[in-house]
Formats: structure tokens, sequence, C-alpha cells
């Protein structure tokens, strides 16, 4: 149950981690390894990328 708990936990930061320098596979790694609660903490400063694009017409 701890498990099942745990590895939710790291698929939520995997999901809110999309639009990030590390992207969804990357936050969701670094809270496998360091726990949830720190990869939210680092998600929380992370800076988003730029999704915006100039068109030139």
């Amino acid at each position: 149950m701890i498990v099942i708990l745990y590895l939710g936990l790291c698929l939520l930061c995997c999901y809110w981690g999309r639009n990030t320098f590390a992207g969804p596979v990357g936050f969701f790694l670094l809270s496998l390894m360091l726990t949830p609660f720190v990869g939210l903490l680092i998600l929380i400063f992370a800076h988003k990328k730029d999704t915006t694009h100039s068109q030139d017409t």
C-alpha cells in the first residue's frame, strides 16, 4: 500500500513537471530517487519552459 502511494506521488510530480526544464520523465525519476516531497519542492522553484513562439507572417 505504501509503495502504491509513493509511486502515485511520483506520478503526480511527473504530471506537474511536464512544462519545466526536466520534463515529465525527469521529474518522475527525480522524485523516485529523492522522494516525492523533495521533487515537489524542486518543482515549486523550477522555471517553466517558454512555450510562446513568435510567428513571422
